[in-house]
């Protein structure tokens, strides 16, 4: 079981594994995310864990992971790299496309 302790607010700054002797502090809150994880940034509103990312955020984060996504793969580049290579050598030999 997991216990988390949270900021002013309401944001987890730590987690303890409650196994055995572990002593938690007093505000650490007991109830458990909910599983699979429906949240970006669980934060507690002083009864459940409800989704703490504003809007903002969101959409900041949702951009990067699209910028992230159109960049080109290491092997799509080297593949790119060669294709130029085999292109230029071709034309260097005079090969007409």
């Amino acid at each position: 079981m997991f216990a988390y302790a949270i900021d002013s607010k309401g944001f987890i700054v730590e987690s303890y594994l409650i196994d055995g002797d572990v002593t938690v502090p007093l505000t650490a809150i007991t109830k458990q995310l909910p599983q699979p994880l429906p949240f970006v940034k669980p934060n507690w509103n002083g009864e459940e864990w409800v989704e703490g990312e504003t809007e903002e955020e969101k959409t900041e984060r949702e951009s990067k992971q699209l910028l992230e996504s159109l960049k080109p793969s290491p092997k799509e580049i080297a593949d790119a790299e060669l294709e130029i290579k085999i292109l230029i050598t071709l034309k260097e030999l005079g090969v007409k496309q």
